[in-house]
């Protein structure tokens, strides 16, 4: 019965797809430039609750200036990702005893790799030769990946929102 559910939601998705989607067409030109993370949407996550902090975290990192992730992709077809390194973040608590003090860090990493793109399908090969390929919708100046690519522990089945700068 299950199966059938499934199969019946599958098939009403397929046939409510608007002709808008099916005639947009993303070409390598619509997603060169640079991008930055600039929010999460957990509201198809399959543990939304469990993203809700990470969520306002997130929300007021990036509220206070913080440029968690910029994605810069290249008409050469490389991508540069400059990320914050939360690894020596610590988890204090304000002096006032208001909660969590959320501060954005320092220090930056770096990576480089060359990437693809067919369809609504993105392919990144890292240094090591890693091929990765994810799905991507981009509307205009708003481009959604899936938030793995921002921390593939912690947000798992949310997308990562980023906005052309």
């Amino acid at each position: 019965m299950r199966y059938i559910l499934m199969s019946v939601i599958t098939a009403c998705m397929f046939f409510s797809c608007s002709t808008d989607k099916e005639n947009s067409v993303l070409d390598e030109e619509s997603i060169v430039g640079t991008w930055s993370f600039t929010g999460l949407n957990i509201d198809n996550a399959d543990s939304p609750d469990d993203l809700a902090l990470a969520n306002e975290v997130i929300g007021i990192l990036i509220a206070s200036g913080c440029e968690i992730l910029v994605l810069d992709f290249n008409s050469d077809q490389t991508v540069m990702a400059t990320a914050k390194d939360f690894t020596e973040t610590g988890n204090d608590v304000n002096a006032a005893g208001t909660g969590l003090l959320i501060e954005c860090p320092s220090e930056v990493e770096t990576s480089s790799s060359v990437w693809t793109l067919e369809g609504d399908q993105l392919t990144f090969v890292d240094e090591n030769n890693v091929e990765e390929t994810i799905t991507i919708q981009l509307d205009g100046n708003t481009l959604t990946l899936p938030a793995e690519i921002v921390d593939e522990d912690n947000l798992t089945g949310a997308e990562a929102i980023f906005t052309r700068q």
